[in-house]
């Protein structure tokens, strides 16, 4: 299914690239893992299109690699919700050999490229740097920030003419700062955006470990603080250094390709979270239908039951109902539910002291309670027959903030008891 490649390729030509890899096949799976990540990229794994689609939404990649026979959502369907939902990222689709004729229909679904297995690495990397070329949020070869400048092609940064000696995770971290310039990047953010999910997730120590020997190297280049913290919030890069730059060069604007590049960064932002807006808005419409269906199940249980629920907020003093306590009480479920003072009006007078000692002093004093009486129904004046049974529900600080009890129509079991 895949073909090794001996040859070792630099990381010369590309950048630090975010990849999503999606292949049921962990033979193959496990080898472009290994080969891709040698090339220092950050390789994340899915087995089917399901939760490629829910990684996706979830983080910002820069290409998605995976097969055009996955479970759950195959691949033109995969690359086909991708564009309606408008996200650009590059995707490229691998093929078995008996369905090469299937590239014009993944083409047409919005893969930007075929591949047909065996897999060879240096044709993938062709294929990715020529893509990544294409792409306009790419569109700035060099990315400068004040007096530093870091080269894609090449891999090298340099600061004040001096090569800055970096390792692989400090190279990122700059070149993720430099990528998004006027973005601020909490801890959190730069573990999503440069850890892969089967590391470790980095603790805080670890990201200020790298904050800080970034800082060390640059102030051994003569640069200090141009990394900032932004206590709370994160870290970005210092405005001050880009227009002591630019007024330096006599630049009243930035450069064309800095525009581009910004524009860019800023649709591809806005088209992921697009996508996840998109997603979360299915999620909950299913969240939507499954509750309406709780709601009605529970509405059913309780009208055959005859037990109605009932919620009082102690802060607010709203009062909250479902529909069967207002049918028990024969008043209408359209109304507002009736305040905790307009409830004695539909005790029975002869149980009024009981309701008074049982449940209303009980309540008062943030105490649980249960009594037997008598209600009188709004419509027809009945009398009825009810169990009511509640009590406080009280916060993580111990302090009462809401009451909540049932009320049981028990008349019909008086008038018929169980044998």
């Amino acid at each position: 299914m895949w073909e090794v490649c001996s040859r070792r390729f630099t990381r010369a030509g590309h950048q630090t690239m975010r990849i999503l890899l999606t292949s049921p096949d962990t033979t193959l799976q496990n080898q472009l893992h290994q080969d891709l990540s040698r090339q220092n990229f950050v390789v994340d794994v899915a087995t089917d299109g399901e939760e490629a689609w829910e990684l996706i939404q979830a983080f910002m990649y820069d290409a998605v690699l995976l097969e055009l026979l996955l479970p759950k959502l195959d691949g033109i369907a995969f690359c086909s919700r991708l564009r309606d939902v408008g996200n650009p990222v590059i995707v490229l689709l691998m093929l078995e050999p008996s369905d090469a004729e299937t590239c014009i229909e993944g083409l047409d679904s919005g893969a930007d490229t075929c591949l047909v297995k065996p897999i060879r690495i240096p044709e993938l990397l062709a294929h990715l740097r020529a893509l990544a070329r294409r792409s306009l949020r790419r569109a700035s070869p060099l990315l400068t920030w004040g007096p530093m400048s870091l080269n894609p092609a090449s891999g090298q940064i340099t600061c004040c003419g001096q090569i800055l000696k970096v390792n692989r995770k400090e190279y990122q971290i700059l070149e993720l700062f430099l990528r998004h310039p006027r973005q601020m990047f909490s801890r959190d953010k730069i573990g999503d955006r440069l850890w892969t999910l089967d590391d470790e997730l980095p603790t805080d120590a670890t990201i200020n470990s790298h904050i800080r020997s970034i800082r060390r190297k640059l102030e051994q280049a003569g640069i200090n603080n141009l990394i900032q913290t932004h206590y709370g919030r994160g870290y970005c890069l210092d405005p001050v250094y880009n227009i002591e730059t630019q007024s330096a060069k006599g630049l009243s604007d930035p450069p064309k390709e800095m525009l581009d590049s910004m524009a860019a960064n800023i649709w591809q932002e806005l088209m992921v979270a697009n996508a996840r807006l998109h997603g979360e808005i299915e999620h909950r419409k299913h969240i939507e239908a499954r509750l309406r269906r709780s709601e009605m199940m529970l509405r059913n249980a309780q009208r055959m039951a005859h037990v109605g629920c009932w919620e009082f907020d102690v802060e607010t003093r709203e009062t909250y109902w479902t529909e069967e306590l207002f049918l028990i009480h024969g008043l209408d479920p359209n109304l507002p539910a009736p305040k905790p003072e307009e409830v004695s009006a539909l005790i029975h007078p002869d149980d009024l002291p009981l309701h008074e000692e049982a449940i209303r002093i009980p309540a008062l004093q943030r105490k649980a309670f249960e009594v037997n009486l008598r209600i009188i129904r709004a419509n027809d004046g009945e009398i009825r027959h009810i169990n009511a049974r509640g009590g406080p529900v009280f916060d993580r600080s111990g302090r009462a903030i809401k009451l909540t009890g049932t009320t049981f129509d028990v008349t019909r079991w008086l008038r018929y008891p169980v044998k």
